[in-house]
């Protein structure tokens, strides 16, 4: 509550202090108390004062009076408190000045120290309310962070203070949460994070330029106390989330060394993968699958970023990335081990729980790369390996998830999951792909045939229909005759016989040679 200049007069413990004149301005506030008795007073005041002074520089010239007050009425002062020990009274004309601007000017009892007027008025200021206030607030926000709190509830704590739903949108993670939940969580549930900054008011929590993510308000107060309300709340956020941030560095490398040592087939005894795998609430009993999701184009673009929608560092989208595959892995397939690489995140799933495992892998990896697209720009090649009896075969499996990301990634580019026992011949032929046996065996049986797109097409769909004509032409969209025709044509340039079935197992062959290696078209 504001402190005024007629409040000040009706202070019981300055029952001796007098109204001389300036009572138009008796409703102007008092910030603070200050006594000076330099002639060049004006330059040292900010506003709000009460000046306290015995007019000793007046001494012996009452009309410089005047010229005080104008000065320090132009300053920014709200009241002068006079002193009677230097005067026998208050000029009148300086009076008469006081009355016309407004400006009060209190008779002081000559008993009455400055330094008691001083504590008592002081104490009655917005500023002590202030500190006061802000002293409550940070006490309650220790307490929050002494009693262990996270991030919902200094949220709470905020909301309670600011009296308004507060949302804290996670940059690291991209994870939200809510001091009451009710508002903010349905409408970003049907809502992009974009759409939720443009509505509401919002702050930024940024530490040594590195962002954190923001704080969202139902409404944004202006009164004076919101702003440090804030501070503090800004400072109980960034300890908790360096707390988190620390604990989880902890768990992720115990983690990982973990991780590392069973995708790299370093554990031998059953009882040593139980127990540490019991650490982490982990169950790795049954079969599994090892899944690896793959940054695409990461290490090229180290030293040059591409545009992102969210103008992320490289470092922090692939955080972005790492958290959205363990986000919604995580929704998929519970009680879930990953571990994290320089660009490749590794999943171990146990798939006796998920009766339609694939379809299921599917549907979340199609989530996985939108996710990723629109938050990073993006995407994320997906090798599957093999399913292993236990915990045993991890590493092979895991081998093998990497193998078929190198092994498609090539060929069909980025963004796509290859799963390695759908992959058929394409994982024996891939390590001679690139050999000069596998060019010359192209050559001699395609060689003539990669001149004419239409018709190495053609021989595609005929191998991939197990040599149906009729189903190839359907495929194909061309009628039957055709097909037959561009058979021909086929044998004729070729000179292979292809109703020999050998004959066409070699075409086979050699067209998935060229699906693993493009360049031997232009040999």
């Amino acid at each position: 509550m504001p402190l005024t200049v007629k409040q000040i007069l009706e202070m019981p413990e300055l029952a001796g202090v007098k109204l001389i004149a300036g009572e138009s301005g008796l409703d102007k506030t008092v910030e603070s108390v200050n006594v000076m008795e330099a002639p060049d007073i004006g330059r040292w005041l900010r506003g709000g004062e009460l000046l306290l002074s015995t007019g000793y520089q007046f001494r012996d010239n009452v009309e410089g009076f005047e010229d005080l007050i104008m000065t320090i009425h132009s300053a920014g002062a709200v009241a002068l408190g006079f002193k009677n020990r230097f005067l026998q009274e208050f000029p009148s004309r300086a009076k008469d000045l006081a009355n016309w601007i407004g400006l009060p000017i209190l008779g002081l009892p000559l008993e009455l120290p400055y330094s008691d007027i001083i504590r008592i008025v002081i104490m009655k200021t917005d500023e002590v309310e202030n500190i006061r206030f802000s002293e409550s607030v940070l006490r309650s926000f220790s307490e929050v962070l002494m009693e262990g709190g996270g991030i919902v509830d200094v949220l709470r704590n905020l909301a309670y203070f600011l009296k308004c739903d507060v949302c804290f949108l996670d940059e690291r993670t991209g994870n939200s949460f809510y001091s009451i939940g009710k508002k903010f969580a349905d409408e970003h549930s049907i809502t992009s994070e974009h759409t939720m900054l443009e509505k509401y008011p919002h702050e930024r929590l940024v530490l040594s330029h590195h962002a954190y993510g923001y704080f969202i308000f139902e409404t944004k107060p202006r009164d004076a106390t919101w702003h440090m309300v804030f501070e503090h709340a800004k400072v109980a956020m960034l300890l908790v989330l360096q707390k988190d941030i620390a604990t989880k560095q902890v768990e992720a490398r115990y983690r990982n060394e973990f991780m590392q040592d069973l995708v790299f087939g370093n554990i031998r005894y059953h009882e040593e993968v139980i127990n540490r795998a019991q650490r982490f609430g982990w169950n790795l009993t049954g079969r599994l699958r090892i899944i690896v999701f793959d940054i695409d184009n990461y290490k090229t673009n180290f030293e040059r970023p591409i545009p992102m929608k969210k103008a992320l560092g490289l470092e922090e989208a692939k955080e972005r990335i790492y958290s959205i595959c363990k986000n919604e892995m995580s929704s998929a397939f519970y009680d879930l081990p990953y571990l994290t690489m320089s660009d490749f995140i590794v999943f171990i799933v146990t798939i006796d729980r998920y009766p339609n495992f694939k379809t299921k892998l599917q549907r979340c990896c199609i989530d996985i790369q939108e996710k990723i697209g629109a938050c990073t720009g993006y995407s994320v090649s997906i090798g599957v390996g093999n399913e292993k009896r236990d915990f045993f075969g991890a590493s092979e499996s895991y081998n093998e998830a990497r193998r078929a990301i190198e092994i498609m990634r090539p060929s069909i580019g980025s963004g796509h999951i290859h799963i390695w026992d759908e992959m058929g011949v394409l994982t024996v032929l891939a390590s001679v792909a690139d050999s000069e046996e596998a060019q010359k065996f192209f050559v001699s049986r395609l060689g003539k045939l990669t001149g004419d797109d239409v018709l190495l097409h053609t021989l595609n769909i005929l191998v991939e229909q197990n040599w149906n004509f009729k189903a190839a032409a359907r495929q194909l969209n061309i009628h039957y005759n055709t097909i037959h025709y561009r058979y021909e044509k086929i044998c004729e340039l070729s000179g292979f016989d292809l109703s020999i079935g050998e004959n066409r197992l070699e075409m086979a062959v050699a067209l998935r040679l060229l699906y693993l290696n493009p360049k031997l078209k232009k040999m």
